[in-house]
């Protein structure tokens, strides 16, 4: 049984709104896939979120990413190069289609995005794609990463998983690779539960990943197969949750910016952690606050007050190359900076609802731990 928390780290925003537009859904018996809310809920998320021309809905991000990586003719002797510090889900899209990733550490001791420079030495003959993880809402220069894609022939994949309204020089995270893969469980900014979404402004590669994420089904020969597809859809109940929920997608995306500002505020004994600056140009979304402690006790002490207090934290991600699934494929790599923010960063709450109270009360239980 899951702990009950006072303070949970994140809690999904459901409104009396969502539960009637999935009422409607349910009352028009368009609960599947083929339910026109699929359709409209692609449209707005790719109007509103991604700002793209497409968008294809499908059951989870790690779908989304695999999609992509398929659409894109990735597969056996391939390589796409990937952080280390990220979400399992990254790396299990790459190695399901028969890819090698191939790993890269972090920018800096501050930024916990990838190093473009590592990036470059990796790049070899069978690199096909790049992969950024713009990791807690924060993304790596993607202008230079495209100019160096576009030098290199290589497609650009962005998970951008956690960064659903984060902006870099004015354009979209997700927006600006060859495709932008985001996910929609329960603690995203928006959410249908589980789901994901599969972006792009390239009509042939949209066209292509709807006909993969449902067993290649076409309107000529319904039964008729050309292609290796799959079960990956969304359904038209999630579907109508989805199109509510955008309908308050910058109330939502603001109320993440602003908790941030709230914690920046309260917090007062600076000398003992940091939370990350972003670049120049990017805006944040600011999905989770997080805070890096400089001394790894003092960050087990925090996490440690705060769960007694009945306020949930989460750990920073153990970065791939230590997952005991993947030790075998990494077992003389190292990536010290990864390492570092796994052991040093803790996110703390935030989610629509959580009160100035509250965030002032977290951030005093924190300085009177460090």
């Amino acid at each position: 049984m899951n702990k009950h928390y006072n303070i949970p780290v994140s809690r999904p925003d459901l409104s009396k709104e969502d539960f009637y537009e999935i009422k409607k859904a349910f009352d028009a018996s368009w609960i599947s896939s083929k339910s026109p809310w699929v359709e409209k809920f692609e449209k707005a998320f790719a109007s509103k979120i991604s700002r793209t021309k497409y968008a294809a809905s499908v059951n989870s991000g790690t779908s989304a990413l695999f999609l992509a990586l398929k659409s894109l003719g990735i597969g056996d002797g391939d390589e796409v190069i990937l952080p280390s510090l990220t979400m399992i889900a990254s790396i299990n899209a790459v190695t399901l289609t028969g890819a090698k990733p191939v790993l890269v550490d972090c920018k800096s001791f501050e930024d916990f995005n990838l190093d473009l420079k590592e990036v470059t030495d990796k790049i070899t003959k069978k690199t096909k794609a790049i992969m950024p993880v713009h990791l807690y809402g924060y993304s790596c220069e993607m202008d230079k990463l495209i100019r160096l894609a576009k030098r290199k022939g290589l497609f650009v994949i962005e998970d951008a998983a956690e960064s659903m309204g984060a902006t870099y020089r004015g354009k979209t995270l997700g927006s600006f690779g060859d495709i932008g893969c985001f996910s929609l469980y329960s603690n995203k900014i928006i959410t249908t539960g589980n789901g994901g979404m599969v972006v792009t402004n390239n009509q042939k590669l949209h066209l292509l990943i709807t006909k993969l994420r449902f067993f290649d089904f076409n309107e000529e020969s319904h039964f008729t197969h050309h292609m290796i597809g799959y079960n990956l859809v969304l359904s038209g109940l999630q579907s109508a949750l989805g199109v509510s929920q955008v309908r308050r997608f910058t109330k939502l995306l603001s109320g993440r910016r602003n908790n941030l500002m709230l914690y920046k505020k309260y917090l007062k004994k600076i000398d003992n952690y940091f939370i990350p600056e972003p670049l120049k140009g990017l805006m944040p979304n600011y999905w989770f606050p997080a805070v890096i402690f400089k001394d790894t006790k003092v960050k087990n002490r925090v996490e440690s007050n705060l769960t007694e207090k009945g306020i949930e934290t989460r750990l920073f991600f153990r970065p791939l190359h230590l997952q005991p699934v993947y030790q075998a494929l990494f077992k003389n790599e190292r990536y010290p900076k990864a390492e570092f923010f796994h052991k040093h960063g803790l996110l703390l709450p935030s989610y629509e609802g959580l009160t100035e109270k509250e965030i002032k009360e977290i951030a005093e239980f924190i300085d009177a731990s460090v």
